[in-house]
């Protein structure tokens, strides 16, 4: 790659901080359930708070931030986002927030939307594919966009076909299942992960597929369950967090008749209705009337027989024999129905229902002759003509507490891999989407405990997500409307604490610009005591004399800073290990609490542990805890860097 692709590939990325105190080995933050959050009876009734109906259209399939029906008379609509032509229109662009055709066919039979692809299967069991394609997940085995259906060559014979993230995976009415796409953790199935742009058959007999994530389930003629790829949250369902290229059993039942998977988790089916899920269960979507994830299937509580089941990332639902449709788990955008942000147990929802089908963070279900989506609604993914405007809501401000006693709080630095690193075709795209890792970063954030958090690389997009995600109780300087360049380095704050009292910014080097880097006084609303923390990102790679010029500029406002008498903090990414360290130490009265310290010749003394790029330095007379360079399954989604994260207390 040369400098100058290396530059945009890093300046214009998003990325956000965050870190946890109470994460377990498997990444699963062990969060008290919120004071909003509540087991719903599994008789009680909750209706939406907001949904798009769309008539005539009896089947439905919601997709990452898009979705895509047909109606009653074989007529194929999508409509949301459609950056890379996953609407069909045959072109790429805006957002289409209402229904549109695709095409003028009228033989559509089936369909499913993926991350950012679409596929459909025609009455005449011919495969079509269409939108990103730089994994070669369309399957005419080229790496180009497709703006319109485009025939996947070879038989006609398809039955059924499932879209994950990057990956596809498709049975045939031979009972043969090929997958085609994304490899990077072995959702091909293949016993590798070998990149290919061709199809790849899996071995055996098979009844019906589900892509999701990096992950692939399915289901043989024999009534056996299979998973395979990403296991970070225990998603395969095979007892361990291990990942897997090949096929791998679930369990010992051979009567699941289908299967559901997500980012994080997955459900099942079996023959008599019973619905099992496995994985995550930070929002309770596994229905386990709990909040502890599991690697093995879990009976979802409420005796419900179903026959059609749906899971959107953190939430699930099914549809029940009686047509009777059940949801359980986040419900921040209204996933789940009702007033709770979470619920741990099925929820109903009003309506009669035949099948249902979950997207990363919407929900669409097919009642009738029409079809209803509900839950987020930032990229029109509802089809109502009306996306929902992504604002963080406005936080409240108090009046001065008296100073008085020590406060204490949670400080972390944390660099989530940018969008200019991880957007398809760029050389880290095997992480998640932008929207998708600003979810985890606010989940983490809040079930982490963290309070203040320096963030680098951040859009102005990444960041209204994780305000949005947030519901309003975090804060950000400088704010999203502030656009790319001037958030790429951001400070987070817990309003429930803290108060922001001063906002600055200095503008310091950045290889090619000069952005600027923001500096917050904060006031605990308990003590009324303040402090200051500033946030930086610094030139990477060999631009040595461009980050000794942003750290010169910096480090002489941290000085005036100090002046103050307040508590300073200065925390970041600095792309430096020890010589970061010592021009800290000899510049200032900073000292970091992983270690390190000048000696009585003023000699610089590395800490006993290996050092890292990403750093927090503090004024000396705090006291510091529990420090950690954290790195949990929700962090290895979003970022390749180490999150430094402390607690803090100041007398």
């Amino acid at each position: 790659m040369s400098r100058a692709a290396r530059f945009w590939a890093f300046a214009c990325c998003l990325v956000v901080a965050l870190a946890g105190p109470a994460f377990s080995s498997t990444g699963q933050a062990s969060a008290p359930t919120p004071a909003t959050a509540g087991a719903s009876s599994p008789g009680a009734e909750e209706r939406p708070s907001s949904r798009a109906r769309l008539a005539g259209m009896p089947a439905v399939d919601a997709g990452g931030e898009h979705s895509c029906g047909i109606r009653g008379n074989g007529t194929l609509w999508c409509w949301g986002r459609n950056n890379y032509g996953q609407i069909g229109n045959g072109k790429t662009g805006a957002d289409v927030p209402a229904p549109l055709q695709v095409g003028a066919l009228t033989d559509w039979a089936k369909v499913t939307a993926g991350g950012a692809s679409t596929c459909a299967i025609r009455t005449t069991k011919a495969l079509y594919c269409w939108g990103l394609n730089h994994r070669g997940q369309i399957g005419d085995e080229t790496r180009k966009v497709r703006v319109a259906p485009t025939r996947v060559p070879g038989t006609r014979m398809w039955r059924s076909v499932s879209m994950g993230f990057f990956h596809t995976c498709a049975v045939r009415t031979n009972d043969t299942l090929w997958c085609w796409g994304d490899n990077s953790s072995g959702q091909l199935g293949q016993g590798s992960t070998r990149q290919t742009a061709k199809w790849q058959q899996v071995p055996g007999r098979w009844s019906t597929v589900s892509a999701g994530g990096w992950t692939t389930c399915a289901t043989k003629t024999n009534g056996t369950l299979w998973c395979w790829g990403r296991n970070l949250f225990g998603q395969l369902g095979i007892g361990s967090y291990a990942d897997r290229s090949r096929p791998t059993r679930v369990g010992t039942s051979d009567n699941w008749r289908n299967v559901a998977v997500s980012w994080t988790h997955t459900c099942g089916r079996v023959s008599g209705g019973t619905v099992r899920c496995w994985g995550r269960n930070t929002h309770g979507q596994l229905g386990t009337g709990t909040t502890a994830g599991s690697t093995r299937p879990k009976i979802v509580i409420g005796g419900h027989r179903a026959r059609s089941i749906g899971v959107a990332e953190g939430s699930s639902c099914l549809v029940d024999t009686g047509g009777v449709l059940w949801c359980w788990g986040d419900n921040r955008y209204g996933q789940t129905g009702g007033s709770r942000n979470l619920t741990l147990t099925p929820t109903r929802r009003a309506g009669t229902y035949s099948s249902v089908s979950g997207g990363w963070l919407h929900v669409c279900a097919a009642s009738g002759g029409a079809s209803v989506c509900w839950g987020n609604n930032e990229r029109g993914q509802l089809g109502n003509g009306k996306p929902t405007d992504t604002k963080a809501p406005r936080v409240s401000t108090l009046a001065p507490a008296p100073l008085r006693g020590p406060y204490s709080f949670r400080l972390a630095s944390f660099n989530v891999l940018g969008n200019g690193h991880s957007r398809p075709y760029a050389h880290d795209d095997r992480f998640g989407p932008s929207r998708m890792r600003a979810e985890w970063t606010a989940q983490a954030l809040i079930t982490g405990g963290i309070h203040v958090a320096g963030l680098q690389e951040t859009t102005a997009g990444q960041l209204a997500g994780i305000l949005t995600a947030g519901k309003g109780r975090y804060a950000s300087y400088p704010g999203p409307g502030k656009g790319d360049r001037n958030v790429e380095s951001s400070l987070v704050w817990d309003t429930t604490r803290f108060e922001a009292t001063r906002k600055m910014t200095i503008r310091t080097q950045f290889i090619a610009r000069m952005l600027p880097r923001p500096i917050v006084k904060l006031r605990d609303r308990a003590t009324g005591r303040q402090f200051w923390v500033m946030n930086v990102h610094n030139a990477p790679w060999d631009y040595q004399q461009k980050r000794n010029r942003a750290t010169k500029v910096q480090l002489k406002k941290i000085a005036e800073l100090e002046q103050t008498g307040l508590p300073v903090f200065y925390v970041g990414d600095f792309n430096e290990k020890r010589t970061i360290l010592c021009k800290v130490l000899r510049r200032t009265d900073l000292v970091s609490p992983y270690g390190g310290r000048l000696n009585g010749k003023g000699e610089c003394i590395d800490p006993r542990g290996r050092m890292r790029v990403d750093w927090i330095f503090g004024s000396k007379f705090v006291k510091w805890s529990r420090f950690s360079y954290s790195k949990p399954p929700l962090v290895r989604l979003s970022t390749d860097h180490w999150v430094p994260v402390v607690n803090v207390q100041v007398p």
